[in-house]
């Protein structure tokens, strides 16, 4: 046990006061309101990043910007997995903070680091070797492939900066500081949107690098970012430890963290990959419909970032009540936030029809790929409310000890519903089908995790019931 000095006794503090059951009293909306604030400003900075990089690459034509579309999946794929990660640290850093375990908490901190360049050293590898065959399975022409290449060459060395942070971030919030994490984004967003213009189209003496300075870009404001949450752990928190642990220990620290966050990042890993398969649809309708795919993802992704707030703000509500037994409460917050997305639906649904086509014209001037984001943007975000219905449970069953029934609501969403009613649709109706698929898949996968969650509830009210008397 190392000894405790003043900083590791505020660390230890923060945690077991936050740890109190703050969330089983009160009126739910406004809690769950200031739960999920704070949670807003680090989503909107990750959006934004993907949006600026949209908007820039956009003024390089078509075909860069269907290359990038196409890079998307699998960007996302590497982020679940590595947000996975990051909650299994996350998790059993936090219960040595609870516990006041100093030497835990410092060997467990720097070991999930150690992990994460592990996965980046695999993931790099892995993604090198398989860059052609891989975005040629997910729709990339001859015509595409030169810019995906130009940027995923670049992308695939940089994961390091994008993974170590995204669990460096995780770790902090373990010791109850939520804002940090979200400065650090917003840095990271602000670096680069200057850097993008600057070496997509150069400047002076800088040339233009065209999509090699758009991943450029990406990589050194990732590394501001990395540099960052590397000194806020070890110098401001003190959380690392430089001693060699030696195997044997190394391997147990994995094995705990991966224990908590393989499930996470298995489930979070579907939805993207599902993705790629209705990418992969689209790209059948050509470059343009690729490209006003992407564009469309992106608004609508910006769209739901209050529901993802939300989603991860109700966490520690459901969390807190399902330890005290609240499972009324808990009901009564999950009404709430599904009033709530669906309501934001509606107001969705209202904005991108009026302004839905002038938003997609700021990423591109192709009238073709505007109309495709156009249509994207009017048809689909008639069930928005419904995929955030379906986030909030999904993340709810979670808390409530249900990982297997989370999964399988993903599994239906993303397997069930999105591919084969984006297949039909595009052979009824084209590519206003797939549109009409997404629709139809997320109000049916909405409807679903709403029922399902209140049986579980109401399984979950009896057990308790039954074990009390």
């Amino acid at each position: 046990m190392f000894p405790k000095g003043p900083e590791e006794s505020s660390i230890v503090a923060t945690r077991t006061s936050s740890s109190s059951a703050t969330l089983t009293q009160g009126p739910i909306g406004s809690t769950l309101v200031r739960l999920s604030a704070p949670m807003l400003i680090g989503i909107l900075a990750m959006m934004a990043f993907n949006v600026v990089d949209t908007y820039f690459v956009g003024r390089l034509g078509t075909l860069p910007l269907a290359a990038m579309t196409l890079t998307f999946p699998v960007v996302m794929v590497v982020g679940t997995f590595t947000l996975g990660l990051g909650v299994g640290a996350m998790a059993v850093i936090s219960q040595g903070i609870g516990a006041g375990d100093r030497t835990r908490i410092r060997r467990y901190s720097t070991d999930a680091l150690t992990l994460a360049g592990v996965c980046v050293a695999v993931l790099t590898t892995v993604g090198l070797v398989t860059l052609e065959p891989l975005f040629r399975a997910l729709g990339a022409t001859d015509a595409m492939m030169p810019y995906v290449k130009q940027y995923m060459i670049i992308w695939y060395p940089g994961m390091l900066c994008y993974i170590v942070p995204i669990v460096g971030n995780n770790i902090i919030r373990a010791t109850g500081d939520t804002m940090t994490p979200s400065v650090v984004m917003i840095v990271g967003v602000v670096i680069n949107a200057a850097l993008d213009p600057l070496l997509i189209f150069g400047w002076g003496p800088v040339p233009a690098l065209g999509m090699t300075g758009a991943a450029v870009a990406t990589v050194l404001a990732r590394a501001v970012t990395l540099a960052v949450a590397l000194w806020v752990l070890s110098v401001r928190e003190r959380l690392l430890t430089s001693p060699w642990p030696g195997w044997t220990t190394l391997v147990a620290s994995w094995k705990t963290i991966l224990r908590t966050g393989l499930p996470v990042a298995v489930s979070n890993a579907i939805i993207p990959i599902a993705l790629g398969l209705v990418t992969r649809i689209v790209s059948g309708f050509g470059a343009e419909a690729v490209a006003g795919f992407g564009v469309a993802s992106r608004i609508e992704s910006f769209g739901l970032s209050l529901i993802y707030a939300l989603s991860t703000g109700i966490s520690p509500f459901v969390g807190q009540n399902f330890g005290a037994g609240r499972i009324d409460r808990i009901l009564k917050g999950l009404s709430f936030a599904k009033a709530f997305c669906l309501l934001w639906g509606v107001l969705l649904l209202g904005v991108f029809l009026l302004f839905g086509r002038a938003l997609a014209s700021h990423f591109h001037s192709d009238q073709l790929v505007i109309q495709v984001a156009s249509l994207h943007l009017w048809v689909v975000s008639i069930s928005l409310g419904w995929r955030g219905v379906h986030q909030i449970i999904w993340t709810s069953l979670n808390v409530l000890n249900r990982p297997y029934d989370a999964l399988f609501l993903e599994f239906l969403l993303a397997f069930g519903l999105w591919i084969p009613l984006s297949y039909l649709g595009a052979h009824v109706a084209g590519i206003g089908g797939v549109f009409g698929g997404l629709t139809a898949a997320n109000v049916l996968a909405g409807l679903t995790a709403y029922v399902w969650v209140g049986r579980v509830a109401l399984s979950l009210r009896n057990t308790r019931q039954s074990a009390e008397q």
